[in-house]
């Protein structure tokens, strides 16, 4: 856990000074961020890799992931038991998968899938409003660091917000269908 704090810490000081004029201008403005950031994500680099990770490009059967590899329109990452990836991707947000879990994220938008297993995202403030999705919640955040998780064969999605944003809450809606 400590690791995970200082590594939140460090990521978030880093990104602060260079995004403080855009949130300076957005508190005078009064207006809230967009859904749809000014950085669409189009692509999701993978920086490492632990045990077995696979790449499913769109319309084809899964390969072994390889550092440096990415993601783009309609892939997916898949990782296996005691694996995980993390993924940077081009707004400088940070992905890591954890074991057992299906990834997608959809280009040009800031919305992510995650279809079981679980996930950390770290989104740099001033991006805008991301979406996580999973089979049975969808979570919006701005400019923070959360957990989430998926229990596939209990339909259950758990969602740890690690970092408070002053420029907007959290929030998570259960779908009411999620076969």
């Amino acid at each position: 856990m400590r690791k995970l704090r200082t590594l939140t810490k460090q990521y978030f000081s880093q990104a602060a000074p260079k995004v403080s004029g855009v949130l300076a201008l957005l508190a005078i403005l009064g207006g809230s961020l967009p859904t749809q950031a000014s950085v669409p994500l189009r692509r999701a680099d993978i920086e490492q890799i632990l045990n077995r990770v696979e790449v499913i490009p769109r319309g084809r059967s899964a390969r072994t992931a390889r550092v440096s590899d990415f993601l783009s329109i309609g892939d997916a990452l898949r990782t296996a038991a005691a694996s995980r990836a993390e993924l940077r991707f081009n707004d400088g947000s940070l992905a890591r998968v954890g074991q057992r879990a299906t990834f997608h994220f959809v280009p040009n938008t800031r919305n992510f899938r995650l279809s079981n297993g679980t996930m950390l995202l770290l989104i740099p403030p001033g991006r805008g409003r991301s979406t996580i999705q999973t089979p049975s919640a969808v979570t919006g955040i701005q400019g923070s660091a959360l957990v989430v998780r998926h229990v596939e064969s209990r339909n259950l999605t758990m969602v740890m917000a690690l970092t408070n944003n002053p420029a907007g809450a959290m929030t998570m809606v259960r779908l009411r269908d999620s076969t």
